[in-house]
């Protein structure tokens, strides 16, 4: 419970930006007691600081705000993707600070990690005047956060690969894993659009297709932390209506979309460069977005959440995120204003980034002397 407590403190922090200690204990429901014996636990870890005094507008009694202290701490983020791994810094306010792209030059997870780690090493020591307060990895597919392992990943034909102890052992930080879609959820929900959100939908299209769902604030994962898989599921009501067999959605994915395009499979930004409305390629990602379309009103229909995001690199073409919604609003029977509910991901053009250093951050905002002790294990 006090671990819990110094938590709601830091996440006031995050949500109201500078703010003095009464405004802090009213958004957290703590008492003015809790509230002080929390903030100055907080400030002697390192995570907040207190401002010079002032008197806001200029009424009142002085005070001094409190503040995240975003330029002492960041968290490192690996994310593994299709065609290449992507380190991040990202500071405890949510703010992407550094970011690398590393094309593979094999799948082979041995050779992937490695690359990752020399690059999170060297990025170690860039950022040494900085506290680096954990080291998270996200990917797409079955990963058992518990045991960190990718379980299966169907498209870089991963099985059972030690990733957590791989990384941990390899960097000397401590290291925690997660697919990135659940990642990206809390993500959202501590610095995007869905951090009031009672429940909520991300859906992620990509090279893999996932999806996640939260409830009063808890990503769901399953007893097998498999809970978010649906690229098995079959395009039924689209393929019915062409008179063609269902598809399963993975046939959907973006390295799918760019071998129908005679293209590398890891080449998406060359295939969304051809799409211009009226070309093929366009008609491919916006058929995507009428067939997951249809899921995500399958999804509202069975959770009817408060807010549905969407991470597809394909948003930004004409006509494709309009597709999405006309889907919905064509096939959901509870949901007929999709514009109120379905949105674009916070983060776009740093998805990768904040999902990967946000495995470690959802720790540090909910526990944050639990997630610092274990760093200094």
């Amino acid at each position: 419970m006090t671990d819990s407590s110094a938590g709601s403190v830091l996440r006031a922090v995050l949500e109201l930006g500078p703010a003095p200690r009464s405004v802090i204990a009213r958004h957290a429901a703590l008492s003015p007691a809790t509230l002080t014996w929390q903030a100055r636990s907080l400030i002697e870890a390192g995570l907040l600081v207190e401002l010079p005094e002032t008197t806001g507008a200029g009424i009142g009694r002085p005070f001094s705000p409190l503040e995240l202290n975003t330029g002492g701490n960041v968290a490192l983020g690996v994310h593994i993707a299709a065609g290449r791994t992507t380190i991040a810094a990202v500071d405890i306010g949510g703010r992407v600070v550094h970011s690398t792209k590393l094309p593979h030059r094999s799948l082979d997870p041995p050779a992937v990690l490695a690359a990752a780690a020399d690059q999170v090493l060297r990025l170690t020591d860039e950022l040494s005047d900085m506290r680096i307060v954990g080291l998270g990895v996200a990917t797409g597919g079955w990963v058992d956060t518990v045991a960190g392992t990718v379980v299966h990943h169907s498209f870089l034909g991963w099985r059972d690969v030690p990733v957590r102890d791989e990384l941990a052992e390899r960097t000397g930080l401590r290291t925690e894993i997660d697919n990135h879609t659940r990642a990206l959820a809390h993500a959202e929900q501590l610095f995007g659009r869905i951090r009031d959100a009672a429940s909520s939908i991300v859906l992620f299209v990509g090279n893999v297709i996932d999806a996640a769902f939260a409830v009063h604030g808890q990503v769901h994962y399953g007893p097998r932390s498999a809970a978010g898989s649906i690229a098995r599921l079959l395009d039924t009501e689209a393929a019915r209506a062409q008179g063609l067999p269902a598809r399963p959605l993975e046939e959907f994915a973006d390295h799918a979309l760019c071998a129908a395009a005679g293209l590398p499979a890891a080449d998406v930004p060359a295939l969304l460069a051809q799409a211009r409305q009226g070309t093929a390629a366009h008609d491919r990602f916006a058929e995507r977005a009428r067939v997951l379309g249809g899921v995500v009103a399958a999804l509202i229909d069975l959770l009817d959440p408060d807010a549905v995001v969407i991470s597809d690199r394909a948003l930004r073409l004409p006509g494709v995120h309009a597709a999405y919604l006309d889907a919905v609003r064509a096939r959901s029977a509870v949901c007929a204003a999709p514009e109120e509910v379905v949105f674009p991901s916070s983060f776009q053009g740093r998805i990768l980034e904040m999902s990967s250093a946000t495995v470690v951050l959802h720790g540090l905002f909910h526990a944050p002397h639990t997630a610092l002790a274990a760093r200094a294990v």
